[in-house]
């Protein structure tokens, strides 16, 4: 197995890169590395898992502000 960097925590989510063979689901190729979406909260709740290329995208999405509109408050505005 490689060597995967810490757990990420924050507003009370856990992200973890696990090995993508060590994925329990089994309807599509994770590859490599996996990254995993957990909350703190409830260590036995529900995990979501993505492909390295899903996560991306998703990282992605955000820095582009693609999910802006499902904020309750507006950010202010940097200038």
């Amino acid at each position: 197995m490689t060597d995967q960097p810490e757990p990420i925590i924050t507003d009370g989510v856990i992200i973890e890169f696990i090995d993508g063979k060590d994925v329990p689901v089994n309807h599509k190729e994770f590859g490599e590395r996996a990254v995993v979406m957990r909350s703190a909260k409830d260590d036995d709740g529900p995990r979501l898992y993505f492909t390295e290329a899903e996560w991306d995208a998703f990282v992605a999405g955000v820095k582009d502000g693609e999910f802006d509109d499902l904020l309750e408050d507006e950010p202010p505005a940097q200038v």
